[in-house]
């Protein structure tokens, strides 16, 4: 009989903690939900601390409260039910008290569902989903493409410039950028070289997965990058490489989303557009790295592209079979919807007319090639009709002289 040798550790059992923190793979995922979790489980939890002076609580302490609630609501389902139960009615309260937005308040039930599904815990949302209200249409607006073009002006460097152009290129997420590598930009260019634009993938890798395009803008921005790159490290960048690395270390390294937001954070306030409050809220006029995304939305919009492209380069599942795509140039059916908006999404006027220019030749060269086309038509039709004619004449004649 085979003996079987068995590692004690591998014989326990996982805990709740160890089954949600497997369930979340991205990381700003998880630091969000620690803190939302918190709120939640915590009984000291102190909400009428300042967001920014809180602190999480250490790993090992969150990893206890998680433990013992799971427990809780498998042993006692009831007691579990209650304590999400009061936690919603904290939620109502602060909306009624206008302290939080309808908006956020379902966000915070997401680390509970992730939670109870990570260690398959059956639990009916729909009467808390029922009962919780109505989310309302977000107050802030996007940057105007005047503001982007001043936050240009006091960029510092070209590291800023990439950023900037990038977020109203592509209408993508801040996290996005923890991600992207020099593989996940394919270039498309004109017959003279170029660039016509780019297909750029989002969360490359991720159960979220997605693709967007950028601006011929910010293609060659992308190459004067490349310059300073090669510069600094004394050679291109590999496809492996993250797109965007950081600059006071001697080797590509990334340059990620919280460092990013910072560099934004101080062109933006330096211009003076975090000094405004919506009245009656405790967020700005323009959300930092989101001011980006709604002028994207906004820029679609306005070139009437298709409502299901539009969302779908904005990463939004509209029903679309996005997973079984592939992406090559010819492959590329949105990219022709994107370019109605290229002239918007464009910042430097320079540029847009260049862009304009660019388009206007494609039509006249369009139009001339079906002009062309159907010139070739019609003098085929004439061709074939004056041989049918002749063919007629023909049997005509050869009918009399059989009469």
């Amino acid at each position: 009989m085979q003996s079987h040798d068995y590692n004690l550790e591998e014989l326990q059992d996982i805990s709740p903690f160890e089954n949600y923190i497997t369930a979340i793979r991205d990381k700003a995922t998880k630091k969000k939900y620690a803190g939302q979790l918190e709120m939640f489980l915590n009984p000291n939890y102190d909400w009428n601390l300042p967001q920014q002076k809180r602190k999480l609580l250490p790993e090992h302490e969150l990893a206890i409260l998680v433990n013992n609630f799971v427990n809780l609501i498998k042993n006692d389902p009831n007691a579990g039910k209650n304590k999400i139960k009061r936690y919603v009615m904290i939620l109502k309260k602060q909306i009624d008290e206008k302290t939080l937005n309808p908006n956020t308040s379902r966000n915070r039930l997401k680390p509970i569902k992730t939670l109870l599904r990570a260690n398959e815990v059956d639990f009916s949302w729909y009467l808390i989903d029922k009962t919780m209200p109505k989310e309302t249409k977000s107050e802030d607006r996007a940057y105007t493409r005047s503001e982007i073009q001043k936050m240009l002006v006091h960029c510092e460097d070209i590291t800023d410039k990439v950023i900037i152009i990038g977020f109203s290129a592509g209408g993508f997420r801040l996290e996005a950028w923890d991600y992207l590598t020099w593989s996940d930009v394919v270039f498309f260019r004109n017959d003279d070289g170029t660039y016509k634009g780019s297909a750029l993938r989002i969360y490359h890798g991720d159960v979220e997965e997605y693709w967007t395009h950028i601006t011929p803008e910010f293609c060659n921005l992308l190459d004067l990058y490349k310059v300073y790159w090669k510069s600094k490290f004394f050679a291109d960048p590999l496809s492996s490489d993250p797109l965007l690395a950081q600059e006071r270390l001697p080797y590509p390294s990334r340059l990620k989303h919280g460092r990013i937001s910072r560099r934004v954070k101080k062109i933006v306030e330096h211009l003076g557009l975090r000094d405004k409050m919506i009245p009656g809220k405790k967020r700005y006029e323009v959300q930092l790295d989101h001011g980006f995304r709604k002028y994207f939305n906004t820029m679609l919009r306005r070139a009437k592209v298709d409502f299901a492209d539009k969302e779908d380069m904005m990463g939004h599942k509209v029903a679309l079979e996005s997973s079984y795509e592939r992406y090559e140039e010819t492959d590329f059916e949105r990219f022709p919807e994107y370019q109605k908006a290229i002239p918007f999404l464009t910042i430097s006027d320079e540029e847009r007319v260049k862009t304009e220019n660019k388009l206007k030749e494609e039509k006249i060269q369009q139009i001339e090639s079906e002009k062309d086309v159907l010139i070739h038509r019609l003098e085929n039709e004439i061709k074939s009709r004056k041989h049918t004619e002749q063919n007629v004449e023909k049997i005509l004649k050869h009918l009399k002289l059989n009469d």
